[in-house]
């Protein structure tokens, strides 16, 4: 007699746990989804449940497995809140680009995601500093983002393709359709201020 398979979230989030310490790898997860699902007698707890073990069966039209996103299906496992789209879809931050271009005043002129943002090496640190100066060649966008004190060291920024920040720092990529001459400067508690420099486009 065939008895039924019940998942948790505790179930899924121990799988979340065991692979950020390296103790699965992604082929471990996508066939731990496959053989749930090829089940006959299988049930789970909700609909965040079926649709994580959904998304790690089918990776070819869905979020990839890696760290980040493992750790945000961990987060949404813990408090149902769904952040992958945040860090996953250049697209679902276009209408808050042109809300902060609105609210300050600046011509909405998106980037090519796939081109270059001159970052420094730290992006954790507060705050979090950026301008856009005219772009110079055909593979930047003329924005430099970068943390703390500002540095003439040759090395201090790093080329990073803008889509990439998408994993690292999205809450950055709303401020990315300011125009150029715009700055823009972050920190904790929601802090925020734009404003725009004449000079920057003479640079």
């Amino acid at each position: 007699m065939n008895t039924e398979t019940k998942i948790s979230r505790t179930d899924l989030i121990a799988k979340c746990d065991q692979y950020l310490n390296g103790e699965l790898k992604k082929s471990d997860l996508e066939n731990y989804a496959s053989d749930l699902i090829g089940k006959d007698f299988f049930d789970w707890d909700d609909e965040i449940i079926s649709d994580i073990i959904f998304q790690w069966d089918s990776q070819e039209i869905n979020f990839p497995i890696n760290k980040k996103n493992i750790e945000l299906w961990k987060h949404q496992l813990e408090t149902e809140e769904n952040l992958l789209a945040d860090y996953n879809l250049w697209n679902v931050h276009i209408d808050r680009q042109k809300a902060i271009c609105e609210k300050y005043k600046s011509k909405w002129n998106p980037i090519n995601k796939r081109l270059m943002v001159g970052c420094s090496t730290d992006l954790l640190s507060d705050p979090l500093n950026g301008l856009r100066h005219p772009k110079e060649g055909i593979i930047t966008t003329g924005w430099y983002i970068w943390s703390g004190e500002w540095s003439d060291n040759a090395d201090f920024f790093k080329p990073i393709c803008a889509e990439h920040l998408l994993q690292e720092k999205p809450e950055l990529i709303k401020y990315l359709g300011l125009d150029v001459g715009f700055r823009f400067l972050i920190g904790k508690d929601n802090y925020e201020d734009v404003w725009y420099d004449e000079k920057l486009k003479n640079v």
